[in-house]
C-alpha cells in the first residue's frame, strides 16, 4: 500500500503538524499525540507505519496538548481532511498520555490508547469516561503494576504491564526501545481500533491470494504485489528468504516459486486467524527432483519423496502482508532424503506428517522401554 506523509507549517507557534495516510481512498483516523521533543524522523517512520495499517494520520507535537481549544482543532482537522471517512482513535505516547482523558471526551473518539506512565490525575479522568482505552505500561517504572490490578473491573480501561521495559519502550530511535513488546502492543492496538472504527480486511482471502501466486500461478510479481513496500520472509530452520523488497523478490524469482518442485503439495490441516496474523498448520510434501534452494540449499536432488509438517505465521498491516515466519522439522526432512540416519536419534520421518494427520497412530515409540515399562 503506497503511504504519504506531509508537514504543516506551524510557524510561531510550539505545535508541529503532520499528515500521512494511504495514498488512494478514504480511510478512518488517528490523532498521534507525541512529547515535543520527539525526533520528526520517527513520527515520520510511524506516520508511513499506520498509514500501512489503513489510517489517515494526524501526528502532532505541542505544548497545548491538554486544552479543549487544542483538542477540538485536532479533532475537527482530521474529520474535515478529504482523505478520511468514518472514526477516529487517539494514540498518546509518554507525556502526552496525561491529556488522552481530553480526547475520550470527545463523543468522535471511539478509543484511546496510551504508551508509558500515567498520572493518578489522568487515569482518574479516563475512568469517568466510557471510551475504550488502552495503557501500555512499562513494568520497571512507577505504579505501573498498581495501576494494573486497579484496572481489572473496569470495563472500557485495559492496562497491559511490559516486564523489562523503561517508560522509553516505545522509541525505536531510543537505548530503551524494546522491539517484541511494541510488536505485542500493536496487535492489542489493532484489536480495539478495527472493532471500533476499522478497517477490516479479510486475511484468509489475503493469505490464500498470496500462496495462489507462491504455489499455482508461480507468478513472482503478483506475489510481490500482495505485500508491503518493505517485506520480508524467514524461513527459521535454514534462515533464508529476504528482508526489503528487492531482497526479497530476488529471493522469489531465483530460490523459491521457481525452485519448488512440479508436485509441490500443501493439505490444511488447521489455521488460526487473529486481528493481524494467521497461523496456518498443514503439511508440506514434495518429490525432491529439484533443487529446493530454500529448505535443502546445497543438497542436490535425491529423488526422495518428503512429507513434513510446516507451520506459517503471517503477520499483516492493512490490506497486505507484512511478514512471514515459517518452521518445519528440518531433522525430518534430512531422515526422508537419506542425509541423515535416525537410529539412536531422537528424530521422526514422515511418521510425523502421517500422525498429524492421523492422531491414533500411536505415541511415545522413540521412548522405547522407558514408556513401555512405566
Amino acid at each position: 500500500m503506497a503511504t504519504y506523509f506531509n508537514a504543516i507549517k506551524t510557524e510561531g507557534t510550539s505545535t508541529n503538524i503532520w499528515v500521512s495516510g494511504p495514498e488512494n481512498g478514504q480511510n478512518p483516523g488517528l490523532i498521534i499525540c507525541y512529547p515535543i521533543s520527539t525526533a520528526e524522523s520517527e513520527i515520520e517512520q510511524n506516520g508511513h507505519f499506520y498509514a500501512e495499517e489503513g489510517y489517515t494520520c494526524l501526528s502532532v507535537t505541542s505544548d497545548n496538548l491538554g486544552t479543549d481549544d487544542f483538542v477540538s482543532l485536532a479533532v475537527n482537522t482530521l474529520l474535515n481532511m478529504p482523505e478520511h471517512s468514518g472514526g477516529i482513535s487517539t494514540i498518546c505516547f509518554g507525556d502526552t498520555t496525561d491529556q488522552a482523558a481530553e480526547f475520550a471526551k470527545k463523543d468522535e473518539v471511539k478509543g484511546v490508547i496510551c504508551y508509558g506512565n500515567i498520572c493518578s490525575k489522568a487515569l482518574e479522568k479516563l475512568r469517568d469516561e466510557k471510551t475504550p482505552c488502552l495503557l501500555h505500561l512499562p513494568e520497571n517504572e512507577g505504579k505501573s503494576a498498581q495501576i494494573n490490578k486497579s484496572l481489572q473491573k473496569e470495563k472500557h480501561l485495559t492496562a497491559y504491564l511490559y516486564p523489562d521495559c523503561s517508560k522509553n519502550f516505545y522509541e525505536k530511535l531510543s537505548n530503551h526501545f524494546n522491539k517484541a513488546a511494541i510488536m505485542i502492543a500493536h496487535s492489542r492496538d489493532l484489536h480495539l481500533l478495527r472493532t471500533t472504527i476499522g478497517p477490516i480486511y479479510d486475511l484468509v482471502a489475503l493469505w490464500e491470494l498470496h500462496t495462489r501466486y507462491e504455489f499455482n500461478e508461480r507468478d513472482v510479481d503478483a506475489t510481490m504485489q500482495t505485500m508491503v513496500a518493505q517485506p520480508y520472509v524467514n524461513h527459521i530452520p535454514t534462515m533464508t528468504g529476504g528482508v526489503g523488497f528487492e531482497n526479497l523478490r530476488k529471493f522469489y524469482s531465483n530460490f523459491f516459486i521457481n525452485s519448488n518442485p512440479p508436485d509441490t503439495k500443501l493439505i490444511p490441516v488447521s489455521r488460526t486467524i487473529g486481528i493481524d496474523r494467521l497461523v496456518d498448520e498443514m503439511i508440506f510434501s514434495f518429490t525432491h527432483t529439484t533443487e529446493i534452494p530454500w529448505m535443502l540449499p546445497s543438497v542436490k536432488p535425491t529423488g526422495k519423496f518428503v512429507e513434513v509438517p510446516l507451520v506459517a505465521i503471517v503477520n499483516f498491516r492493512g490490506d497486505k502482508l507484512y511478514n512471514e515466519h515459517i518452521y518445519w522439522d528440518q531433522a525430518s526432512v534430512l531422515v526422508q532424503i537419506g542425509l541423515l540416519e535416525s537410529d539412536g536419534l531422537p528424530v521422526t520421518g514422515s511418521e510425523a506428517a502421517k500422525k498429524l494427520l492421523d492422531p491414533t497412530l500411536p505415541s511415545n515409540e522413540l521412548m522405547g522401554k522407558s514408556w513401555t515399562d512405566r
